[in-house]
Parts: structure tokens; sequence; C-alpha cells
């Protein structure tokens, strides 16, 4: 255990003992000292091939905020307002893919107080409430990500933008996705093709595809989903949109593990990681270590495994990402189980399954409870395994498709 989560592990002991019975912090205390971050003390040895990936160092926030901060400064004395506008939230989006959520809202919020409320800003006022719809969709706060969708919404329609509620439907789309209601996800996603015309907004159809493609996938509709990410993939080429073509990469790895052609898998993963790396798109590299380390967990290498999910957590902790934080504690549990740490596997299934609970993630958290319901049964605890097993039957069977392989697919915003 190093040095940091010793100190962090003496003060939870010391915050314990003024809640629990002697006896449960007793008991307790034994588990923190086997060190609760779940990291040896030596690393284990990493493929050449994979060392890039894994010792990839975060990009230190302040490397980010001290030269946007001059840009905004110096492009407010230059800039006409209409384009100093389009420039601020250019830079929101930005951040938000290079995983500066806050100071992404921040950027969005400054840019909103700025804009007259007479209409003549109204599209990119519209835009901005959009895109902090997706800062929030990107940490889990549905009901702060629905505010702004409909807030959007409202004005897109005021001033008959169809590609504006094309965009809005789309997130609708990806909201009821995350919380694993696929129906109605699909439903808004063919309503957003529907305000697409055939030609124009070749970005948003691109993105419309590829969430199609990942409730096929789900679905177990192959064929369509791959179709789906063939035409999503060559329109991002078109746009040299290397983010978004970078997660369609990452989906396509997605259908691949659930189809179990795991080399195949591994490689869209591989093509994804490579292209986030190296424009330090963090969360495309946090879903896309998670699937690798999947994988590996299948391909029974343990320590690659722990390897991918350790630097996902350390991304996803960054983004402050619950959904993807609940996952990698699931393979986690996963790793730990295949190594037959009953006992620490049942943990790590019981903290994604509470994480999924509190996020509403149903698809998730019945793929937790379903881990945690086999294992309980492995250890001929069959009373304990019964209700875990029931609530993931019963949403498998509402959903009426088989169970997904791996975890995260990643919705296109």
């Amino acid at each position: 255990m190093n040095i940091k989560n010793k100190s962090i592990v003496k003060d939870l002991k010391q915050l314990l003992i003024n809640y629990l019975t002697k006896a449960s912090a007793k008991d307790f205390m034994k588990i923190l000292d086997e060190d609760i971050s779940l990291k040896p003390d030596q690393k284990p040895e990493i493929p050449e091939s994979e060392k890039l990936q894994i010792e990839y160092e975060l990009p230190k926030g302040i490397n980010y905020r001290i030269p946007v901060d001059k840009v905004i400064t110096y492009c407010a004395k230059l800039l006409p307002e209409d384009k100093y506008f389009n420039l601020l939230l250019d830079l929101s989006q930005l951040m938000f893919f290079a995983g500066e959520i806050s100071y992404s809202l921040e950027i969005a919020e400054d840019l909103l107080s700025k804009i007259n409320t007479n209409g003549k800003h109204a599209n990119i006022q519209a835009e901005t409430v959009l895109m902090i719809s997706k800062i929030y969709w990107s940490q889990a706060y549905w009901d702060d990500c629905s505010y702004y969708i409909s807030e959007a919404m409202s004005i897109f329609k005021s001033i008959k933008s169809e590609s504006g509620i094309a965009k809005c439907e789309n997130m609708l789309g990806t909201l009821y996705g995350e919380k694993g209601d696929f129906d109605q996800a699909q439903k808004h996603l063919k309503k957003a093709l529907n305000h697409l015309s055939d030609e124009d907004n070749l970005s948003a159809r691109a993105m419309i595809l590829t969430n199609l493609g990942i409730i096929n996938t789900i679905k177990g509709d192959y064929e369509k989903a791959v179709w789906n990410y063939k035409n999503a993939e060559v329109k991002f080429n078109q746009l040299n949109d290397v983010r978004r073509l970078a997660r369609v990469y990452h989906n396509t790895g997605m259908l691949y593990t659930r189809m179990e052609s795991y080399d195949a898998a591994l490689d869209e993963f591989n093509k994804c990681i490579t292209l986030s790396l190296e424009n330090d798109y963090l969360s495309n590299c946090a879903v896309a270590y998670i699937g690798k380390a999947y994988i590996y967990t299948k391909l029974k290498n343990p320590a690659l495994a722990d390897a991918y999910t350790d630097k996902a957590m350390e991304i996803a902790y960054k983004l402050n990402d619950t959904l993807s934080i609940a996952d990698i504690y699931k393979v986690k549990g996963m790793i730990q189980n295949g190594m037959s740490n009953f006992e620490l596997s049942e943990e790590l299934f019981e903290n994604s399954i509470r994480l999924n609970k509190d996020i509403e993630s149903k698809l998730n958290e019945a793929e937790s409870s379903v881990q945690i319901g086999e294992l309980l049964e492995k250890s001929n605890r069959i009373e304990e395994a019964k209700p875990y097993l029931k609530s993931a039957t019963n949403f498998f069977n509402k959903l009426n498709h088989e169970r997904i392989k791996a975890g995260l697919v990643e919705l296109s915003i």
C-alpha cells in the first residue's frame, strides 16, 4: 500500500470508530488494511504493446486553463459579438472533450449570461443550453440534463430549427438509453432522423446513426448495428471528426465483444484509444479501457485486466463519470472472482449495483446483479442470490433480448 493510501485508510479508521460498534469496526478495518484502492505495491509486468496506453499521463487542468483564459480575454477585444459567442461555445466543447468538465460548464454558463434574451442570438443560445445538457449528461445528472434539453428544444422550435430539434431528440435518445429504456431511446432517435434533410447535417446524422447502432447492438440486431456504424464511420471520416470517429470504433469493439470475437474487438478498441490519446479525448479512453479490461478477464489475463481498470478509474474519477466508475467496479469484481477472491469480488459487485441504482442505470445494474447472483450461487448462498437474479431476469425479460456481454457502450452526443 502506498503512503497516500495508508493516510486515507488511517483517516477512515478514525472516522468509523464514531459510527460502528467496536466489533464491526474491527472487522471492517481488516478490509481497509488490505488496501481499498486495490493497487498492489509492485506493478505487474506490462507487455510493450500495452505500455503506451496504460502509462498514459492524464493532462493537468492548468495546462488548459491558462492558455484558454488568455484566448478568451484576447478575443473579447477583437472579435465581433457573433464570432466571440461562437468561439466561447467551441471552447466549452473543446474543454468538455478534454475532460475539463467544470471549466467547460463555467465557459458555457458565462456565455449564456452574455447572450441577450431579445432573440437576436437565439440559435447560439439554444446550442449553449444544449451544451450544458451534455455536461450534466456526462455526469449522470439526469434531471438537470432533461431540464436543459427541454429548454433548448423550446428555443429551437421558436426559431423553427429542424437540425436543432434533431439534436435535442438525439440527446433525449441518449438520456433514455443510459437509463435502460431502449424502446423510448429508439423512438427519439428515429424522430431525430426525421427532422434532418437527406444531405445536410452530416454530423448530426452520423451521431444518430451511432446511437441507433448501440440500440441495435443491445437488442441483438447485429446486421443493423454494423450498417449503422459503417455509415457513421464514413460520415465522420468525411467531416474529419476524429473524436466521434474514435467513439464509433469503441462501439464497434463492443459489438464484436458481444459476439465473442475478442481479437476483432481489441483491434477496434486500440483504434479508438490511439486516436483518443493523440487528442486527449479522455472519456473515449475510459470506456475503451473498460472494454479491453473485460476482454482480458475472458482471456484469463487478470494482470492486464486490472491495469486497464485502474487506468480507467483514474480517468473516470477526473471526469466525475459515475457510470464508468460503476462499470469499473463490475469488471474488477469479475477479475477478483476469477482469482477466487470471492469476498472482495462480492464487495465490488455491491459497489457497482449501488452506484448504478443511484444513477438509474438499469442495464448495468442488471448486469452486476447477474454477476453477484452467480457468485452467491457458486458459494451455495442460494437464497441470497435469488433477489439479485430475479431483478436481473425481470429487466432482461422486459427488454426481450440476450444479456449484453460487456460494459459500456458510448452514446454519441
